[in-house]
C-alpha cells in the first residue's frame, strides 16, 4: 500500500513563501513606474502573437486531419473497390508506380488489355525485382507480362542515359518534416508515455520519460533529431535569416561587404579578422556567450562582384557554420542585404534554445548588426551630403 508523505508545517511555509516571493517579483517587474507600461504593452503583444499563432495551427491541424480522413477513404475505395478498373485508370496507375520505383520510367513501355499489362522497354538491375512486386499489387491488375530487357548498369543503353530520379515512398516518421496530423500524433504519444511511466518501476520510468521529451521535441520543433542533438548534423541545424533596407546604392555597400576587415570597426562582437593573401580564406575572433571568445576560420565557397558572397567554416571547428550575404538594388537607389546562416551550435538546435534563454541569440545579434551597418553607411552618406 502506497503511503503518502505529508509536508512539515515549515515545509508549507517555505513553499508559501516562495510563490509569494514569485508573484511579488512579476509584479514589481510589471508594474516598474518607468518601464512597467512599456513591459505591459511588450507582454500584450506577446500573448496575442501566440494566440493566433495556436490559433492558426489548430486550423492548420484540423485541415490536415480532414485531408488525410478524405485520403484514407479514397485510399480503402482504390484497394477493395477498384478491382475492376478500366483500362484507361490502370495504364495510369501503373505509370504512377513506375514513377516512384524507377530511375527512368520513360524507358518502359506500358500496354494494358483487359486488365493484363505488359512492359516493355529497359530496366536496371538494382530496380527490376521491386518494379515488379509494386506492379502486381496494383488493384485491377490480373496479370503482368514482363518483356523489359535488365542491365547491370547504363553503359551503352539510350534510354538509361542521365541521372535517375526515382523517389521511394519515404515513411513519414521518417521524413525530415511532419505533417501536422504526424507531429500531433507525436505530441500525444509523448505525452501518454509520460502519463504511464508514473505506474513503472524507476529505470523503465525513466527510460519512458526520456523518449517522451525527444518525442515531444521533435514534434514542437518539426526539426530532425539531428539538428536538434547537432550529431552528424554538417553546418546545419539551425538556420537564421534577416534582411533590411539601406538607403544606398550597392557599389557603395559591396566594399563593406567584401572587406571583412572593416567588420572590426562597425560589429562590436568581431575582436579580430585577418584574411589570408589570395583573400578567400579568413581567421576571425568574435565574442561569444558571457564575452568568451570564439575562434573559427573560414573559407569562400562562392562570389559574384557586387552582388553576393558566400562562406563556411573549414572542417575542424568547433561551431561550424556556412553562411550567405546577397545584394538588390531597390527602387530609388537602395539597397535590400540579405543574410542567411545556417550553424550547428554545441547540442545543436537544443544547445541554440539554451542560449536563447542565456540572451546569446544570434537572431537578435543579425539584426543588431545590419541596424549598425545601416546606420554606418547611411551615416556616411549624409557626411559626404
Amino acid at each position: 500500500m502506497r503511503t503518502t508523505a505529508r509536508r512539515s508545517p515549515w515545509g508549507r511555509a517555505a513553499g508559501a513563501a516562495g510563490a509569494g516571493a514569485c508573484v511579488g517579483a512579476v509584479g514589481a517587474y510589471f508594474m516598474d513606474p518607468d518601464r512597467g507600461r512599456a513591459r505591459r504593452a511588450r507582454a500584450r503583444d506577446q500573448m496575442a502573437h501566440t494566440t493566433h499563432e495556436v490559433m492558426g495551427g489548430l486550423g492548420v491541424l484540423g485541415r490536415d486531419l480532414a485531408n488525410r480522413s478524405k485520403g484514407l477513404a479514397a485510399t480503402a475505395r482504390y484497394r477493395f473497390a477498384g478491382r475492376e478498373a478500366d483500362d484507361r485508370i490502370l495504364f495510369e496507375r501503373v505509370r504512377a508506380q513506375l514513377g516512384l520505383y524507377l530511375g527512368h520510367p520513360h524507358a518502359v513501355e506500358v500496354q494494358v488489355e483487359d486488365g493484363m499489362v505488359r512492359l516493355s522497354g529497359d530496366v536496371l538491375a538494382g530496380e527490376d525485382q521491386r518494379v515488379r512486386r509494386a506492379v502486381r499489387r496494383i488493384p485491377g491488375v490480373r496479370d503482368v507480362d514482363i518483356r523489359w530487357r535488365v542491365h547491370r548498369d547504363a553503359s551503352g543503353v539510350p534510354t538509361l542515359q542521365g541521372p535517375g530520379r526515382a523517389r521511394r515512398p519515404v515513411p513519414e516518421l521518417l521524413q525530415e518534416h511532419w505533417s501536422p496530423t504526424a507531429r500531433f500524433l507525436a505530441g500525444t504519444a509523448a505525452a501518454s508515455l509520460w502519463g504511464m511511466s508514473r505506474r513503472m518501476p524507476a529505470p523503465l520510468a525513466w527510460t519512458m520519460r526520456c523518449a517522451g521529451s525527444v518525442l515531444a521535441a521533435r514534434a514542437a520543433t518539426n526539426l530532425p533529431l539531428r539538428r536538434l542533438t547537432g550529431i552528424n548534423a554538417g553546418r546545419r541545424a539551425v538556420d537564421v535569416t534577416d534582411a533590411i533596407s539601406i538607403a544606398a546604392p550597392p557599389e557603395q555597400i559591396w566594399p563593406l561587404v567584401s572587406d571583412y576587415s572593416m567588420f572590426e570597426q562597425i560589429l562590436p562582437d568581431v575582436r579580430q579578422v585577418r584574411r589570408s593573401e589570395d583573400g578567400t580564406r579568413s581567421h576571425w575572433e568574435i565574442s561569444g556567450p558571457a564575452g568568451i571568445p570564439v575562434r573559427f576560420d573560414a573559407v569562400e565557397t562562392a562570389r559574384e562582384e557586387g552582388r553576393r558572397i558566400a562562406w563556411k567554416t573549414v572542417d575542424g571547428q568547433l561551431i561550424a557554420h556556412t553562411g550567405a550575404v546577397r545584394l538588390d538594388p531597390e527602387e530609388g537607389g537602395g539597397t535590400r542585404v540579405q543574410v542567411q546562416l545556417a550553424y550547428n551550435p554545441v547540442a545543436g538546435a537544443a544547445g541554440h534554445a539554451v542560449a536563447r534563454l542565456l540572451g546569446a541569440d544570434p537572431a537578435r545579434k543579425l539584426r543588431e548588426d545590419l541596424t549598425r551597418l545601416k546606420e554606418h553607411i547611411e551615416g556616411r552618406q549624409r557626411v559626404r551630403v
